[in-house]
């Protein structure tokens, strides 16, 4: 077991071998806030863009759904005329200064979830681990009018108009400590000053009910499978049909909720195998089964396309953010107050 699966496990368990660590606690929580009220106390500290800038994040380690946001956002905003362009980290590669990403740019190189957003999205796209850096260098190139960082929450070099925090449906904050103890990069108190906080989920959990907070539902949508080279497609009625078997394999922060999806869609556990990888993991050919029908994310897709594999039943999942018509009003009418006259043409 790796070292990242044993801290999640303490982490979102009852009682997890990480309180050994709370000593060291009240010196995080320290740190933690004593940097947030340094940005907000210094206006010259952070990075004021001359155009809106939304913050899609979380206060948690691990995935949220993040990515379907920053998709469905674009959407969005796309619809209402806007240019949205997209920054974010890059995780997993060595990146030296700004770079633009394109739906044809290598995951070695970018990063997974940077090339999935620009082929989703088809919105101008900049990596760079300084966000406010990548801002800069995605207005400067681009003729964007509103900005969206994908994850950057605790990024407070870069100032933003709107900050939406995504929640996991099932694990919610964990024990709701503070790292390493919890999963969490800030107090839970740090949701009081977000503008919206949305969870993958068609359905209120005790999990999130627990935590009593004005919480979006915003479901994942998905009808078919494609082919890992792009050139087919297959229903999910049909491919989870009770005669064929899958390995399910996936790279990412929480694959317990990709699994979860697969299943809603009529995949059967005694008709699935599954292997998990650590977030952002660098596949190679060896990964890969080469005789079982394959299923990935559509993240890992993006890497695994790129290898010469003898397998051709390899498939990933597409999937969509469903956001109600009420987020999307509230999301407008408070993207209309941000000083409408300074920021758009």
């Amino acid at each position: 077991m790796s070292i990242e699966s044993l801290f999640t496990r303490s982490w979102y368990g009852h009682c997890g071998w990480t309180n050994i660590l709370r000593p060291i606690q009240p010196l995080v929580r320290h740190v933690v806030e004593s940097k947030r009220t340094f940005f907000l106390e210094e206006s010259d500290a952070s990075f004021k863009a001359p155009v809106p800038v939304i913050i899609v994040g979380n206060i948690s380690v691990g995935g949220t759904g993040k990515s379907p946001m920053v998709v469905a956002l674009c959407q969005l905003l796309i619809e209402q005329g806007y240019r949205p362009g997209i920054v974010s980290r890059g995780h997993g590669v060595n990146i030296n200064k700004p770079m633009s990403v394109q739906a044809d740019s290598l995951a070695s190189m970018v990063g997974d979830e940077p090339v999935m957003l620009a082929r989703r999205t088809n919105c101008p796209l900049v990596v760079f681990p300084k966000r406010a850096t990548a801002v800069k260098y995605l207005l400067a190139t681009t003729d964007v009018n509103i900005v969206i960082s994908d994850d950057g929450m605790q990024h407070y070099q870069l100032d933003r108009d709107i900050e939406i925090a995504m929640l996991d449906a099932k694990r919610g904050l964990g024990n709701g400590q503070l790292l390493p103890v919890g999963p969490l990069r800030e107090p839970v108190e740090r949701l009081n000053d977000v503008d919206f906080i949305v969870s993958i989920s068609d359905e209120m959990t005790d999990t999130l009910e627990a935590l009593n907070l004005p919480i979006v539902l915003a479901p994942l949508v998905s009808t078919q499978l494609i082919s890992l080279d792009g050139t087919r497609q297959l229903s999910c009625g049909e491919a989870f049909s009770e005669q064929k078997k899958w390995h399910v394999m996936a790279g990412i922060g929480n694959p317990k909720r990709f699994i979860d999806t697969l299943q809603t869609l009529g995949l059967e556990k005694r008709n699935t195998s599954h292997q998990w990888f650590k977030d952002h993991h660098s596949f190679s050919v060896s990964d890969i089964p080469t005789n079982d029908g394959v299923i990935m994310t559509e993240k890992d897709a993006v890497k695994c396309q790129s290898l010469n594999l003898s397998n051709t039943n390899v498939w990933y999942l597409p999937v969509s953010m469903v956001l109600p018509e009420t987020f999307q009003q509230a999301f407008l009418e408070k993207l209309n107050l941000i000083k409408v006259d300074d920021y758009h043409e």
